[in-house]
C-alpha cells in the first residue's frame, strides 16, 4: 500500500499541475497521459524510488509538449498555405470576371444604348502628392 500512494501523489500532482500552463482539453489530457506514463516508466526503471518517478514524469510532459509543438507548426502551416491558395484564386476569379466583362462589350446593335461622358478632373492632392488635372470617361450603358 506504501508503494502505490508514493505512486499515487506524484501522478495526482502532475494531472493537477497540467492545467496550469495549457489553454486547451487536448493539450491537458496529452501533458497528463505524457506525464503519467512518464512517472508509471520512471518508477518501474527506477524501482520504485520517487527521484525517477519525478523524471520519468517531467519527462512525459516534455515529450507531450514537443508532440502538440509538432503537430501546431504544421496545423499554422497548413493554414498559410491554404490563405494564400485562396488569395491566389480569388485573383484568378477577380481576372477572369474581368475578361469577361471586356469580352462582352458593347455590340454593333447595343451601341445605341451606349454613351460616353468625359469630366473633367482638377488638380488635387492625395497623400501628399499633388496629381495633374485631367480627364475620366464615364460609360453608361442603358
Amino acid at each position: 500500500m506504501h508503494n502505490t500512494s508514493r505512486l499515487l501523489l506524484p501522478l495526482l500532482a502532475c494531472a493537477l499541475l497540467g492545467g496550469c500552463a495549457a489553454g486547451s482539453a487536448t493539450r491537458i489530457i496529452g501533458d497528463t497521459a505524457g506525464a503519467a506514463g512518464g512517472a508509471l516508466l520512471g518508477h518501474k526503471l527506477g524501482k520504485g524510488k520517487s527521484l525517477y518517478t519525478a523524471l520519468g514524469a517531467g519527462g512525459g510532459v516534455v515529450l507531450s509538449e514537443s508532440l502538440q509543438a509538432g503537430s501546431r507548426g504544421s496545423a499554422q502551416k497548413s493554414y498559410a498555405a491554404g490563405y494564400e491558395k485562396g488569395q491566389s484564386d480569388s485573383a484568378k476569379r477577380q481576372y477572369q470576371a474581368l475578361t469577361e466583362r471586356q469580352r462582352l462589350a458593347p455590340q454593333s446593335d447595343d451601341a445605341a444604348h451606349l454613351r460616353l461622358f468625359d469630366v473633367p478632373i482638377p488638380e488635387r492632392e492625395q497623400n501628399g502628392i499633388i496629381l495633374a488635372p485631367g480627364t475620366a470617361t464615364l460609360r453608361i450603358q442603358q
